[in-house]
């Protein structure tokens, strides 16, 4: 039975974020989400770059950082499903729980309480946490209705997820998640974002509509030449920038000089992955953005001028920046990039797993560089 979702609008004020005074993370602690059963990551930079072999947790980390973001808007479970491919929730309630949040918990167990702590600049933390409850009693019938009277019912316990937020001042504030009898239903959001956040994710890269949304913000403020030059880094021949409506929807179109412009979605994987790297840093200005798999649609031969791109966008709009990468070229541009470009202000950190434990090894700038000119394996 296909499920529907449904917002429980309660009349609860909105908090602002203005009750809020916050800054980027410099630490974070995981207990019990997914492959996590207990993780630190820490000497965290405004630019980090995380690697590791596959299943180590790269893209977890980065969705736990997506949720605590998101403060109090646990729809943002359904979103990690749809980030993993997994949009359609069909049968009873205790099936669509094992798609909606059950692989959320570490083994699978649902018994254990998951946490998410964030330590921010200034020695502030906000938090998340979620665990199983029960929901409501539901009353099912269990026979058939003879004229008004119906022959037995059952009553069973609705499958819920809880989460609490706890903000920089320790005031906590709970959500549920719920599974009944009509379909999926949350309720909104009781705390804004303490900042703006932004995922790209590996599967989904933002449409062309999405990115000309963000372009036209950037060029209300006349503040889009720096992304054109940067996009020059993959087609020099770039000479102007414009959002321009074909059939209803929105695009960024480029001059290159052939008498008329291009959609940048048909101008190659190499303009449109760069562009919407920079939209996306641009539009979370003092935000955090997370990138999995930042080098998609990027040749190894650019990457040290996109790298650069991307550590001016960075400081620019005061935006920290957590991405994935499985590139051995990704980290060695990385390297050369911020060598040359200013402030020293990026991590790589390694994630490393041994039985059921997870640890991240952190390279500064003295150990990366040695590492490179050892060609010791750190992907």
């Amino acid at each position: 039975m296909a499920r529907k979702y449904h917002s429980k609008q309660k009349n609860k004020p909105v908090i602002s974020k203005a009750d809020e005074s916050g800054c980027h993370f410099s630490t974070f602690s995981i207990k019990n989400f997914r492959c996590f059963k207990s993780f630190t990551f820490d000497s965290i930079e405004r630019i980090n770059l995380i690697g590791g072999m596959n299943n180590a947790g790269k893209t977890t980390l980065l969705e736990t950082i997506f949720l605590l973001l998101g403060t109090t808007n646990i729809h943002l479970v359904l979103k990690l499903n749809a980030f993993r491919g997994m949009e359609s929730m069909d049968g009873n309630a205790t099936s669509i729980r094992d798609i909606a949040w059950a692989h959320l918990f570490h083994n699978y167990d649902n018994q254990l309480i998951i946490t998410i702590n964030g330590g921010l600049v200034g020695d502030k933390q906000i938090s998340i946490t979620l665990k199983e409850t029960s929901g409501q009693i539901l009353t099912i019938p269990l026979g058939e209705s003879e004229g008004k009277v119906t022959i037995g019912s059952s009553s069973v316990l609705a499958q819920a997820l809880q989460l609490q937020y706890k903000n920089i001042k320790n005031k906590i504030y709970s959500v549920n998640l719920q599974i009944d009898s009509k379909g999926i239903n949350f309720q909104p959001p009781l705390v804004e974002p303490l900042f703006p956040g932004i995922f790209l994710t590996a599967r989904r890269r933002p449409s062309s509509m999405e990115n000309a949304s963000r372009y036209g913000q950037l060029d209300v403020v006349e503040n889009q030449s720096n992304i054109l030059t940067a996009l020059k880094i993959i087609e020099p021949r770039l000479k102007r920038l414009s959002t321009i409506v074909i059939g209803s929807v929105p695009m960024i179109h480029g001059d290159i000089g052939i008498g008329r412009m291009l959609p940048l979605a048909v101008m190659g994987d190499g303009l449109g992955s760069l562009a919407s790297l920079l939209l996306a840093i641009s539009s979370a200005a003092g935000g955090v953005v997370l990138i999995d798999e930042i080098e998609n649609g990027l040749h190894y031969s650019v990457m040290v001028q996109v790298w650069k791109a991307i550590a001016e966008a960075a400081r620019h709009y005061d935006t920290q920046i957590f991405a994935t990468t499985h590139s051995w070229e990704c980290i060695e541009s990385a390297q050369k990039a911020f060598l040359t470009s200013g402030p020293y202000d990026f991590r790589y950190h390694r994630l490393e797993q041994k039985d059921d434990t997870i640890n991240a090894v952190t390279f500064d700038q003295s150990t990366l560089q040695t590492t490179i000119e050892s060609g010791w394996e750190v992907r």
